[in-house]
């Protein structure tokens, strides 16, 4: 198996086999980290899929600052971030609605359909409460907390210290918890 940049490389000068070997060998990791992000298959899978299309609209300009794990995990990330800022904005909660998480409480038959209305309105309140955070901190907060990345990732992700980094996730960190203290207690 080739090494990333390799590939990369036989991307630039138009060999499609190298492109779908990237894929094949990544399309998983992005999946599950879209997964985690969106709980939600259908979401991780759309936001799976746009992640490649843009990697290879972007592949003949990039530039490796990082690994290419990294920027794909980056590209997810912030793809990820933009889809709970349109979720956020356009959440319609209507008891019609087949996609609306109201609709679907009771579908997982060993959690109470009380359980399931109290965290549905603790991820809706928590994916608000994101919005609140400065761009940087959201991404921070994001990145460590739904990416599940290190300070150490995160920075280098970033581009700057992990002491800038600790820092915002601190801050992040204290804002949503004051945001979310009603809900919590």
């Amino acid at each position: 198996m080739m090494d990333d940049e390799t590939l990369v490389n036989r991307i630039k000068e138009g060999d499609m086999s190298a492109f779908e070997e990237i894929m094949n060998k990544y399309s998983r990791q992005i999946y599950l980290l879209a997964l985690k992000m969106t709980g939600s298959h259908e979401d991780a899978e759309d936001i799976s899929q746009e992640v490649f299309a843009r990697v290879f609209k972007a592949v003949p300009t990039w530039k490796p600052k990082a690994s290419f794990y990294t920027w794909l995990r980056t590209v997810t990330m912030n793809l990820c971030i933009d889809y709970h800022r349109s979720k956020v904005r356009h959440q319609t909660q209507s008891l019609d609605d087949k996609d609306s998480p109201i609709a679907n409480i009771t579908t997982d038959p060993s959690q109470s359909p009380l359980y399931n209305a109290q965290a549905d309105e603790l991820r809706r309140r928590v994916l608000k409460a994101t919005e609140e955070l400065s761009p940087q901190q959201r991404k921070v907060f994001m990145l460590c907390h739904y990416g599940g990345l290190s300070r150490e990732e995160a920075a280098q992700i970033m581009n700057c210290a992990i002491g800038t980094i600790k820092a915002h996730l601190s801050r992040a960190t204290a804002k949503m918890r004051d945001l979310l203290k009603d809900f919590i207690e």
